[in-house]
């Protein structure tokens, strides 16, 4: 009898201890990331001309980050899934685990490194402006570009909206959702400057001969990929994948591909 009652007292606390021990992996604790089970989340904001873009028709999401996207999931063992957010949701995205790993031109910023942990850099950039050629001659400087009390456009939360909010006091900024908007509104004399990365408004001054870049660098920047401070294992994986790359001439190759200029 003693025996049957121990026995009948300790099922209950067996029991009671897995479903501890299940709650603590369901906590996060013991549960292995996305990644780690097959799957590598990458979120992207795909309105960058040649970097991470939808392609027309068929919508697929392409470029440059796009082709390295698939080439870090494949070298993970992972299947690839492009989460598309808008691009003031990316970081909390990250921060929620929404997503594994930001690949969507994100520059490296002293405010960004307080909530993200960047890899090595993969590309030099530089914020610049883009114009029509009838306003092209307003702004032969640097100088007319931070002095102008005109209207600039910029994309919200971008390098380049925190550089019209610094250096450009007298200018009142409008903000867009994509590039593509904010060219519509320079085509249609709303605004007089649009600033953003060089490799973007490159793309669309060669489309059209009505609009002109500014060939004056207004900031110098490094694109690097984000993943959560706390994601150590993974920021580890894509330096090394980097480097590998890098070494074996496939970064190169891959901006020839897609920023031939």
């Amino acid at each position: 009898m003693p025996t049957t009652r121990s026995a009948k007292n300790i099922l209950p606390a067996l029991c009671c201890l897995l479903l501890s021990l299940t709650a603590c992996s369901m906590n996060g604790e013991t549960v292995r990331p996305s990644w780690e089970n097959g799957v590598l989340r990458v979120g992207v904001t795909a309105n960058y001309p040649s970097l991470i873009h939808k392609e027309a028709g068929s919508g697929r999401i392409s470029g440059f980050e796009a082709d390295c996207a698939a080439l870090l999931a494949k070298r993970l063992h992972s299947s690839l899934q492009f989460v598309d957010l808008k691009w003031e949701e990316q970081i909390p995205a990250l921060e929620r685990k929404k997503v594994d790993i930001i690949m969507s031109a994100m520059s490296v910023t002293e405010m960004r490194k307080l909530q993200v942990a960047f890899s090595e850099p993969y590309l030099s950039i530089n914020q610049m402006a883009l114009t029509t050629i009838e306003t092209k001659p307003k702004f032969p400087s640097v100088q007319e570009i931070l002095a102008t009390d005109k209207t600039i456009g910029v994309e919200k939360g971008t390098t380049g909206d925190l550089f019209v909010q610094r250096y450009c006091p007298k200018a009142e900024a409008l903000y867009f959702s994509s590039p593509d908007d904010a060219v519509t509104a320079l085509r249609d004399k709303r605004i007089v400057l649009f600033i953003h990365d060089d490799p973007v408004l490159r793309a669309y001054s060669k489309r059209t001969d009505d609009l002109v870049l500014l060939q004056i660098p207004l900031t110098s920047e490094e694109l690097a990929w984000a993943v959560r401070r706390d994601n150590q294992s993974l920021l580890k994986e894509v330096n090394t994948a980097l480097e590998s790359w890098k070494e074996d001439g496939t970064i190169q190759s891959l901006l020839k591909k897609w920023l031939p200029q």
